[in-house]
């Protein structure tokens, strides 16, 4: 079952196919986890409110991912090249998080509308200094889902050091871990209560580099032994999916009897907040059990089909990630007009929000990658228009001057 090549990696390049493979199924969480905000009763449903807590192991899929790839395309390299380094990080995410902050900065401040299309954008507030002030706020804060990029981008400038530290001490690699995961409970409790002489909003606690040192650091210790760190999963795939499940229902049994009047500590109990300690485990067991999934879906055993769609939502999924809000937001209107919310199911609706969402944000990448903006809109270089749908026989293996919150003035959580 392994796609793990034998030979060493050399360059940015190298690719693995059941890495790949975890992208769409990335994406659908995240579209999960906006879908629920957007569609579901989480004050009045613990449902609602338990898929939440569920769905919030993407982002630190995405960041795990994310150091675990870097890692891994330099651990063979003799050098770093800065210029090249920073050229490539820019291209990849600085660009496209510009770009889709423009993009979102109006969408923002989408007013309602009675009529077709449903929404206004006041254009003449955001021409205004406040409106200036406010898009430079969304620049540095990263608006909405844009923040895991900011996050990101916060990790690239400090990766060349700690890939240098952990390459130069290969023995201290156990003890980053390990003092990795205490970091991970310990600092929500540390920064929430104060004992740094200030305490950090939730909302620039989740736009921290440190608030994902489980995550980051871990990704870029596992590049340095991910044949290894391949077969031990494979092997234990099992115990792994137990462990998941498992540690999935903890944190939804605490939201239950919290529910119900037992006392339990704040820190831990994980309602919306993605940085209990309740949820640390769960995420840890999902993002190997997606890594799992991924090695499933490229196997030899599926079908060309099905190798065939996953490679498709591969090369989709950084373009469904940063437009699916722009989907998310019409269908909720489109809901709101047809009055969907008192006649459908919250469950249906959230279900085929997160299903539209997908796929008109794959033929949305599928169609801009295809055009000169490409590399701006959703990151990648320009394909052919004949590589257009999926081939079985091409498989390798503040207010003024009416500028207030729009329709994304919710959580970010």
């Amino acid at each position: 079952m392994s796609t793990i090549p034998e030979v060493a990696p050399h360059g940015t390049r190298q690719r693995l196919d059941h890495v790949d493979a975890m992208r769409p199924i990335k994406q659908t969480a995240v579209i999960s986890t906006h879908a629920l905000l957007f569609f579901s009763p989480l004050s009045t449903s613990l449902l609602a409110s338990g898929l939440l807590t569920l769905t919030h192991f993407s982002r630190d899929a995405f960041l795990f991912v994310s150091a675990c790839m870097l890692a891994y395309s330099y651990r063979d390299k003799d050098t770093m090249v800065m210029s090249q380094y920073w050229k490539r990080r820019f291209m990849a995410v600085g660009l496209v998080y510009l770009v889709w902050t423009v993009i979102y900065f109006p969408v923002a401040a989408m007013k309602a509308s009675s009529t077709f299309p449903y929404f206004r954008i006041p254009w003449s507030s955001l021409l205004t200094a406040t409106g200036g002030r406010r898009f430079l706020s969304y620049l540095f804060t990263g608006y909405y889902h844009l923040y895991f990029l900011l996050v990101l981008l916060e990790f690239y400038v400090v990766f060349p050091f700690v890939f240098k530290l952990l390459r130069r001490f290969p023995k201290s690699h156990i003890y980053v871990v390990l003092g990795s995961v205490v970091w991970q409970f310990l600092f929500p409790y540390v920064i929430r209560r104060g004992w740094f002489g200030f305490v950090i909003s939730s909302k620039v606690e989740t736009r921290l580099v440190f608030s994902y040192p489980l995550y980051l650091l871990g990704g870029v210790v596992a590049a340095f032994y991910l044949e290894a760190f391949h077969r031990w999963v494979v092997r234990h795939k099992r115990a792994i999916l137990y462990w998941t499940v498992v540690a999935g229902a903890l944190p939804i049994l605490l939201n239950y009897v919290h529910s119900h009047g037992v006392a339990v500590p704040k820190i831990i109990v994980p309602g919306s907040d993605p940085f209990a300690a309740a949820v640390v485990p769960y995420d840890v067991g999902a993002i190997i059990a997606v890594y799992l999934l991924g090695v499933f879906l490229v196997s030899p055993k599926r079908s060309a089909r099905t190798r065939a769609i996953t490679s498709s939502g591969s090369e989709a999924a950084y373009g469904i990630y940063v437009s699916q809000l722009l989907w998310i937001l019409v269908m909720h209107r489109w809901a709101v007009h047809f009055n969907l919310f008192h006649r459908v199911p919250w469950l249906i609706l959230t279900i085929g929000a997160v299903t539209v969402t997908y796929l008109v944000g794959w033929l949305f990448s599928a169609v801009v990658a295809r055009t000169p903006l490409a590399r701006p809109l959703v990151g990648r270089s320009q394909r052919p228009w004949n590589t257009f749908l999926p081939k079985r026989d091409r498989l390798a293996l503040a207010q003024h001057g009416g500028f207030d919150e729009g329709p994304l003035n919710l959580t970010d959580k």
